[in-house]
């Protein structure tokens, strides 16, 4: 019995040590062939060839065919890479754009070089130290932003009609992990996570200790909309905040058995009674869906919002020869109850190269620790499920021209930021100077009811009933054509509620912005509404 163990060791290790010799042969085979090719052609190719750009287009084809998530990162890009992942770097402190022939600025983060030096949203950038910046792209102009905390140059803006000159010093910019953070109600705190950089935990701890210097605090809503994720760390260090030392927040498994981990909360958490919200949205990813697996798999929260991205995908940085690393997929993350939010299969293909996304049908049922039934392979579901917010397409097109933003930028110029706070509203008066103004703009987009016009007439034609009905559906264009002219009236309230938005970012910078929005929030109402009705909350997470 002893032998034919050994013997079946001896044959499964054998095994293993040719499966592993055939696969570095092929790696060594296809390395030789791919040198060999790349050679020949910088060597005897009619034209002239550029031996980086060719690598470079060899190496992301490649990377393509993995996964969106599986990157190369150039020497030149690591300082980009590194801003992703700590939030930091030295620079102006402001968001630019490209608009027309140069490059505008956005927004500018307060008390930020860009904020002391003057500049303003809606400022052209001419020039930085006499060097014109016409026909830059907004990364060119960026990087040269960018540069040594302490150094100096002269940035020309053009503001309207006038040129100004603005002497800007370089500083450290670190970009706030959480933005915003106050009472929303009486008792219910609120607190927004943009991204999950190297001190979002410590943000995230400093706001709920303020947060609890109120004694009657009754609830704490955690806002994960629009964040992307970041490092899975942070993840579990946001996460251990909430939630007790010593549970399982996440595990990772992959290729490498060796680097299959369990992670779990090490520290004493801030608070494990106050009850507890999380939103999601379509842009919550990642490391924002590992926080809200973890909530909602134990049961320690209600997560409210829609469906979450469904990332499920860990990289690890590799790093390369000439500076170069290498962010690759090492494995996939699992949920408490031992799900994979995953949506996309990517070693599953289509044809035609497509992925899609793994079909409802299709999906596991797991069981939180309370019982509830959770879903794998798409996304966190939210355990109250609500509608985004969705502009209306003048809304949307009014936004994508810029109008609204140039009008605001008018608007602010003349009222004074000084008069402006997160309680600013827009009079009737303003709101009729704003229509004014538009009048002789171009607003061109179409609504649904045009694109589903524009369909009939084209199947009609197809099936040649076009010619009988050619009068009536005319009419019908025209008339819907006169109707759509009252269309800023009509969505008055989307529109003002905008515009106040913007113009008190103006004023109050990006918290202002995130506060005005949230006296209209229909997901944080909806919060509240959980949160102030306790007996509705233990239902929930004890059905």
């Amino acid at each position: 019995m002893k032998n034919k163990h050994v013997l079946r060791f001896t044959v499964v290790a054998l095994f293993l040590i040719s499966a592993t010799s055939l696969n570095y042969f092929e790696i060594h085979k296809q390395l030789d062939i791919f040198s060999h090719i790349f050679k020949e052609i910088n060597l005897y190719y009619v034209d002239e060839t550029d031996p980086a750009k060719l690598m470079d287009k060899a190496i992301q084809s490649m990377l393509s065919s993995l996964d969106p998530y599986t990157t190369y990162i150039k020497e030149s890009e690591i300082e980009n890479f590194r801003i992703q992942t700590t939030g930091q770097y030295g620079g102006i402190g402001a968001s630019i754009r490209k608009r027309e022939d140069y490059v505008m600025v956005v927004s500018v983060y307060k008390d930020a070089p860009a904020d002391k030096a003057g500049v303003r949203p809606g400022d052209l950038l001419l020039a930085i130290d006499d060097k014109s910046l016409k026909g830059f792209s907004d990364s060119e102009v960026s990087a040269l932003l960018k540069g040594s905390p302490g150094t100096q140059f002269t940035l020309k803006v053009q503001r309207g009609d006038r040129i100004l000159d603005l002497k800007i010093n370089r500083e450290e910019i670190q970009l706030k992990a959480v933005p915003y953070c106050g009472y929303v109600a009486p008792g219910i705190g609120y607190i927004n996570l943009t991204n999950f950089t190297d001190k979002a935990s410590k943000e995230i701890k400093d706001a709920l200790t303020d947060l609890q210097k109120n004694a009657d605090l009754k609830g704490v809503i955690l806002d994960l909309r629009g964040n992307p994720g970041g490092l899975l760390s942070e993840a579990i260090n946001v996460s251990n905040i909430f939630i007790p030392k010593g549970q399982e927040i996440v595990s990772t498994r992959g290729k490498i058995k060796e680097w299959e981990r369990s992670y779990r909360t090490l520290d004493n958490p801030v608070n494990t009674d106050v009850p507890l919200v999380v939103l999601i949205n379509r842009g919550s990813a990642s490391a924002s869906e590992i926080v809200s697996g973890a909530v909602q798999d134990l049961d320690r929260g209600v997560v409210i919002g829609q469906r979450s991205f469904g990332k499920g995908l860990v990289q690890q940085t590799r790093k390369l020869s000439y500076g170069a690393q290498l962010k690759v997929t090492v494995s996939k993350y699992y949920t408490p109850s031992g799900r994979c939010i995953q949506a996309i299969n990517y070693s599953q293909r289509n044809e035609d190269g497509s992925v899609s996304s793994i079909a409802d049908s299709l999906r596991r049922s797991f069981t939180t620790r309370n019982g509830r039934t959770v879903y794998d392979g798409g996304g966190i579901d939210p355990d109250i499920v609500t509608e985004p917010r969705r502009f209306s397409p003048i809304l949307s097109a009014l936004i994508q021209n810029n109008l609204i933003f140039d009008w605001v930028t008018l608007f602010v110029d003349k009222k004074g930021r000084d008069k402006i706070d997160v309680n600013f509203r827009l009079s009737d008066n303003e709101w009729t100077a704003f229509k004014n103004w538009l009048k002789d703009k171009e607003v061109s987009y179409q609504t649904r009811t045009e694109k589903l016009l524009s369909e009939i007439v084209e199947t009609t034609k197809d099936e040649q009933y076009f010619v009988e009905i050619e009068n009536e559906l005319n009419k019908l264009k025209k008339r819907f054509q006169r109707s759509k002219e009252d269309d800023v009236e009509k969505n008055k309230q989307e529109i003002v509620r905008y515009l106040e938005e913007e113009i008190v970012s103006r004023a109050q910078y990006q918290e202002g912005r995130i506060q005005k929005s949230l006296t209209a929030d229909h997901d944080v109402a909806e919060a509240i509404r959980v949160l102030t009705h306790p007996d509705e909350y233990r239902k929930i997470l004890n059905p």
